[in-house]
């Protein structure tokens, strides 16, 4: 080849290098991806939450209005939730409580250009963040995931959820009402000022932590916006299980049948 053809060679390769943008991914604590924004893609844990009052697994309860507090009671009032635990009978918590990481189960991403799916193990939960441009519909139904659109802000992506399905159960309760907004973000852990629970040492974390802003607001149930940090670590095992809580139950069913 030519020096002629040499050059030309070189300037297309710098060319495609520009138009591809930097390759990083949260494995490598990197933050940048093809069209410049954050790579949240990967296998992420919960390790901690900042909410007044809350301690690990379990962030403190809203703080409730008088007609939230009413309502919540007389729902208490009419089911036994203790002894008739809705998780106990394959009922998933559903937004905002969704992405709190009870139980420690993992969160899969799954970033694409126009959408960002969330795979939550328990419950065998999936979110759907609409990057296209859309409004959350008026005439979608209520769910207990509700309807996400997102968009990036800088390096945070920002999602809005509405269309949540009524929940008046004593943790984290909200009616249809129920707006949350998220600002999820990459950080260092020294960024972040993350803290560590028992038996998680500040090299566990690794070079980048996800961090998650839920801003939920409910003029029915809440005195004021509430907010929960919530702080995620990645996992290098990929690999998700299964949450098959209905065959339990239907074991169980079937036992307790047998034993009459």
């Amino acid at each position: 080849m030519n020096r002629a053809g040499e050059n030309l060679r070189i300037a297309l390769a710098i060319g495609l290098v520009a138009l591809m943008g930097p390759a990083c991914s949260a494995e490598t604590g990197q933050t940048g991806q093809a069209g410049g924004h954050p790579d949240l893609s990967g296998v992420w844990s919960v390790f901690w939450h900042d909410h007044p009052g809350g301690r690990f697994g379990t962030p403190a309860e809203p703080k409730l209005s008088a007609e939230g507090k009413k309502i919540v009671d007389d729902f208490a009032a009419k089911h036994d939730l203790a002894k008739y635990d809705p998780g106990a009978y394959c009922v998933p918590a559903g937004m905002p409580v969704e992405m709190f990481g009870a139980g420690g189960y993992p969160y899969e991403i799954i970033q694409q250009p126009d959408r960002i799916t969330v795979l939550v193990e328990n419950d065998m939960q999936v979110r759907r963040l609409y990057m296209d441009g859309r409004s959350i519909p008026d005439d979608f139904p209520h769910t207990r995931g509700g309807y996400s659109i997102a968009h990036w802000e800088g390096d945070t992506l920002v999602v809005e959820t509405g269309r949540i399905k009524s929940w008046p159960t004593e943790r984290w309760p909200h009616s249809d009402d129920a707006h949350v907004v998220e600002r999820i973000s990459l950080k260092t852990p020294t960024e972040a000022d993350a803290k560590l629970r028992p038996g998680l040492t500040l090299a566990d974390l690794g070079d980048a932590i996800l961090v998650d802003e839920e801003t939920v607001t409910d003029p029915k149930m809440y005195d004021g916006p509430q907010t929960v940090t919530i702080y995620y670590r990645h996992i290098p095992d990929k690999e998700m299980l299964e949450y098959d809580c209905a065959e339990g139950n239907w074991w169980s069913a079937v036992e307790a049948t047998a034993e009459k």
